[in-house]
């Protein structure tokens, strides 16, 4: 998990401002604000060796915010001074006033500077947003679904993605890392319905049925911690069975390959919905997917716990993904998101998502991910849960935060997480981090 967990998991909240609902006042809102804030704390983190002891380190997190409708970036980095190290080793290794080396020992590490970067709007020609990449799913998710960028705790790269609609088409492209070489993906949608129409026909036939190629590329360098390319492509589409103004039912299928290893092909065929309540307080969609896959290539190869299953698949030290060949059968997969709320502060704000995929030989992942914001805008409560290898060789990563304001420009935060290091081995070493402090923050 990330080693500055509460930072990591606000940023879903900043970077997706539209999903989990607003603090809006009877005052019209400034066309430009900006933010200053500084969080301090003590953190208890993990030395991440085998065998290796818990530490204290001294937290301090200041960050700076500018934004409008259609731009945004925010700066800050979490700074962890150490105070207690069972292991001198390691003091002796860290930079400055004991500043923690591993948080600074590559140049994808300076990337955790960068905490947003957005650029346009969602629904517009072209949008783009940049650093932490929590949750993130490429185009339909089959590929890269559900993707944290920050999971391994000494790894703290600024991600982007870019989406571009012109026309029938539209590409979306994302980088793990804007620094190094790691995982690049891209996807072009084309709307077939809209391609082929004439013009009086256009809007009726607009968003009915689609054609999507993808592909996903890692290079596997970070650093020392180096690990073996993977490449994956997929070809699919969806059509359109009913939409209405507050419904809409798909049928997609789609079907992939990896193109770095052995020809191993995998199949889907499933249902996608979304639906929003008369007064738009509620949105709900899903997706239920049947697919037949095995071998090296499975969908959601780039899934929330893909930072570490690159070293040890499932558990701690089993084969990495790249080599892991899996029994060749069925499995289903669901996933459900969940949105209640407005912009009105007095109300209760919920974005919620949970997906699970069972394999027929007995295995099972699932990733859960809750963000709730209590009415009235002062209480933040954040968690989620991935699980890999359920029935086989399980691994959990669990995250939680809590934020409470107690003054205007003043609030007290809580966190803990489970941590897990990659070691030169390949291997993972478990481990946790618990922190507590106050934040003070002051703008427009």
């Amino acid at each position: 998990m990330n080693a500055a967990p509460f930072l990591l998991l606000l940023a879903v909240l900043q970077q997706n401002p539209d999903e989990v609902g607003g603090q809006a006042g009877s005052e019209p809102e400034p066309s430009m604000k900006f933010l200053l804030g500084l969080e301090v704390g003590p953190l208890s983190f993990p030395s991440g060796t085998r065998g290796g002891g818990q530490d204290l380190f001294a937290l301090a997190s200041p960050m700076a915010r500018l934004e409008n409708p259609h731009f945004a970036v925010e700066l800050g980095a979490p700074l962890r001074l150490r105070l207690l190290d069972k292991d001198p080793r390691q003091a002796a290794e860290d930079y400055g006033p004991r500043l923690r080396r591993q948080d600074w020992d590559t140049r994808s590490d300076y990337g955790q500077v960068l905490r947003k970067l957005r650029i346009g709007r969602k629904e517009g020609t072209f949008h783009l947003h940049a650093g932490p990449l929590t949750v993130f799913t490429l185009g339909e998710g089959h590929l890269v679904d559900r993707y944290e960028n920050r999971l391994s705790p000494d790894y703290h790269p600024a991600g982007a993605a870019a989406t571009l609609n012109v026309g029938p088409t539209r590409v979306q492209v994302a980088a793990s890392d804007v620094l190094s070489p790691r995982l690049f993906a891209a996807e072009l949608r084309l709307d077939i319905g809209l391609l082929v129409s004439a013009e009086e026909s256009k809007e009726a036939r607009k968003e009915r049925f689609y054609g999507i190629a993808s592909v996903a590329h890692d290079f596997g360098r970070v650093g020392e911690e180096r690990t073996d390319a993977i490449t994956a492509v997929l070809l699919g589409g969806n059509a359109a069975l009913y939409k209405g103004e507050h419904l809409q039912l798909f049928a997609l299928a789609a079907g992939g390959t990896r193109v770095d290893t052995r020809t191993d092909i995998g199949a889907l065929g499933g249902f996608a919905f979304r639906g929003l309540s008369e007064s738009s307080r509620v949105e709900v969609s899903g997706r239920v997917e049947a697919r037949y896959q095995g071998g090296t290539f499975r969908f959601g190869l780039f899934g929330p716990s893909y930072e570490l299953s690159r070293f040890s698949a499932t558990g701690l030290s089993e084969d990495p993904l790249n080599d892991e060949v899996l029994p060749r059968h069925l499995s289903g997969f669901g996933e459900l998101k969940l949105r209640v709320g407005s912009d009105a502060v007095e109300e209760l704000q919920v974005s919620a998502s949970a997906s699970g995929e069972y394999f027929a030989f007995g295995r099972t992942d699932t990733d859960l991910a809750l963000t709730m914001v209590f009415p009235g805008g002062k209480t933040t409560a954040i968690a989620r849960l991935i699980i890999v290898g359920v029935g086989t060789q399980p691994r959990y990563s669990v995250k939680t935060v809590l934020q409470q304001r107690v003054l205007d420009s003043l609030y007290i935060w809580g966190s803990g997480s489970t941590l897990h290091f990659p070691q030169p081995d390949g291997t993972l070493v478990r481990g946790f981090s618990a922190g507590a402090g106050v934040g003070v923050d002051f703008h427009n």
